[in-house]
């Protein structure tokens, strides 16, 4: 999927990714990925992991850029868990909060009932990305019924062209006066 890692201890293991999206109405996404094993996972551990690793992530993203200038930031989460709980399970199957610019993003697989849990529809904040957060999330959770390939983000594309056309348009009418 294109991570470099950037840091593995007994647990955790850590990959960045800066990807420019041309289908997401131009922008720079930094993807910081945590994959964790755990024996059992509960909404408390996500709620305090949440605040670690979000303010980890800030130190590698590796853009100058500030956040929103066509430029955002994914924390993904993947845990392996061997038990879930139903509240655990419910944190990661339901929509993200909104943040500009930035997302946290997690995902389960309960490794006792072999099931992943990741949210699987699309919030109207972010609809660009959450077709590439789930292909992440399906990946690293789903592995064997998840496409090879990243997919292509139709609304942001048609948005992105637009917005081109719109470019286009103006420097032609400002040439040709």
């Amino acid at each position: 999927m294109g991570f470099k890692i950037v840091r593995e201890t007994g647990d955790t293991l850590i990959g960045t990714r800066t990807k420019f999206y041309w289908d997401a109405i131009l922008t720079k996404v930094t993807y910081v990925c945590f994959v964790r094993r755990v024996a059992k996972l509960d909404a408390a551990t996500i709620e305090m992991d949440r605040n670690v690793l979000e303010n980890e992530a800030k130190t590698l993203d590796p853009s100058a850029l500030p956040r929103g200038f066509q430029k955002g930031v994914a924390v993904i989460t993947a845990y392996l868990a061997d038990e879930a709980s139903v509240d655990a399970m419910a944190i990661c199957d339901d929509k993200p909060k909104v943040r500009f610019a930035f997302f946290y993003v997690p995902g389960v697989r309960n490794l006792g009932t072999k099931t992943a849990h990741f949210v699987r529809g699309t919030p109207a904040w972010g609809a660009l990305y959450y077709g590439k957060f789930r292909w992440i999330l399906g990946r690293l959770l789903e592995p064997e019924s998840a496409p090879a390939k990243e997919p292509l983000s139709k609304g942001g594309a048609i948005m992105g062209l637009v917005f081109l056309l719109v470019i286009v348009l103006n420097v032609a009418l400002i040439v040709g006066r």
